[in-house]
């Protein structure tokens, strides 16, 4: 099955909200969240169903589709974008559940699932399904979820180590924290999340990294950590789009103090500024390409380790270049750049948290270079 592109109709909802979402930045950062109101608009246009199969309603579009769309509210609010990704990432699984499962949770028209995959619950084997306890971080967007994912050990009695598994919980049985306060990308309301001694029948969760999809199409047999970092990074990307056009136009008008120059006439400044974009510009594509060229293979058949690598790589890349472009304004801009407020401090702020997230980590690096020189890799880290 083919995957439909999305329109742009899409992005000029997606603009409209991130324009909303730039005139509520008060709010947002107050409430250390995103309204509710701009969130159920962010639901109706069917973002986190964007890789959800169509057989459960979803729109079952390309990986790009979903990458474009989190730059497109990145260049106007972090935030707002950030939780995009979070959960438009999540859609993935409805490949990998079984379909009455898959219909239960990403089904109705304003499902959304988030959490995170990292095993640091503990769960054991019942009949009928798994036992969890834990506790769990970086819950973004979670009090807006339908319902919401953690990764657990599970043990069971026919081995003798546990597996990493990926359990889907009810909201209701979901306990948070309120702990979120950090100096950026605040209105992601990434706080911890804990539950006791809860039940999660057979179908509702599953060995994690994915395995098997039960559904064989392109989406499922595309890299599943490749398309998580490739969303990672398309929110530094937008990021750093804007970081530019803030900066270009502060510098058209802006005169250090004691100069008659404005920065745009600074030759140091322009050789800087050059710089940076051309790194910017030149691992996007580099992503893009990675992106489309592995999409070409899931089209076929299972993507190559290389081409899984690739991804992983260019993303990392793609992080690091848009981090570099933004630093790069910030300090060109001077003190200007400094006040509550402005739009470069408050992407400073916000891609400096993009940075600390694993699947755009440096680790991500080594990764690649021990695949291209034949050393051992684990598949289900590509």
């Amino acid at each position: 099955m083919t995957s439909p592109t999305i329109g742009q109709d899409l992005h000029v909802q997606l603009r409209q909200l991130g324009q909303e979402a730039e005139e509520r930045i008060p709010e947002i950062r107050e409430k250390q969240n995103l309204p509710k109101d701009l969130m159920d608009r962010l639901k109706d246009t069917q973002i986190f169903r964007t890789w959800v199969a169509q057989e459960y309603g979803g729109q079952g579009h390309d990986i790009r589709s979903l990458i474009d769309s989190v730059q497109v509210l990145a260049y106007h609010q972090g935030s707002l974008a950030w939780v995009a990704m979070v959960c438009g990432t999540a859609g993935l699984c409805s490949g990998f559940l079984p379909a009455e499962s898959s219909q239960k949770i990403f089904g109705h028209s304003h499902a959304m699932v988030g959490g995170l995959a990292a095993p640091m619950g503990k769960a054991s084997r019942e009949v009928g399904g798994i036992r969890v306890s834990g506790q769990w971080a970086w819950g973004s967007g979670t009090r807006h979820c339908s319902h919401i994912v953690g990764g657990v050990m599970l043990w069971e009695e026919a081995t003798e180590k546990p597996r990493s598994a990926l359990a889907f919980f009810n909201p209701e049985d979901v306990q948070f924290a309120n702990n979120w306060q950090v100096m950026g990308l605040q209105g992601t309301h990434s706080v911890d999340y804990s539950l006791k001694d809860v039940f999660v029948p057979d179908g509702e969760w599953i060995y994690f990294p994915v395995q098997q999809a039960y559904l064989d199409q392109s989406l499922y047999r595309y890299s599943f950590m490749g398309a998580l970092s490739a969303g990672v990074a398309a929110v530094g990307l937008g990021l750093a789009q804007r970081a530019l056009d803030e900066f270009k136009a502060l510098a058209m008008k802006k005169r250090p103090s004691g100069s008659r120059h404005s920065l745009s006439e600074k030759p140091t400044v322009q050789a800087e500024i050059a710089r940076a974009e051309a790194g910017f510009r030149a691992a996007k594509l580099f992503l893009e390409n990675a992106i489309d060229q592995a999409w070409k293979e899931a089209e076929q058949g299972p993507c190559s380790p290389e081409s899984r690598g690739q991804i992983r790589l260019a993303a990392s890349h793609a992080a690091q270049a848009s981090v570099h472009l933004v630093d790069t304004a910030y300090t060109l801009a001077g003190g200007s750049s400094i006040w509550d407020g402005v739009k470069l401090q408050e992407i400073f702020r916000d891609i400096h948290v993009m940075t600390q997230h694993a699947m755009v980590s440096p680790s991500n690096f080594e990764t690649y270079g021990r695949l291209i020189l034949g050393q051992p890799v684990s598949p289900w880290v590509l």
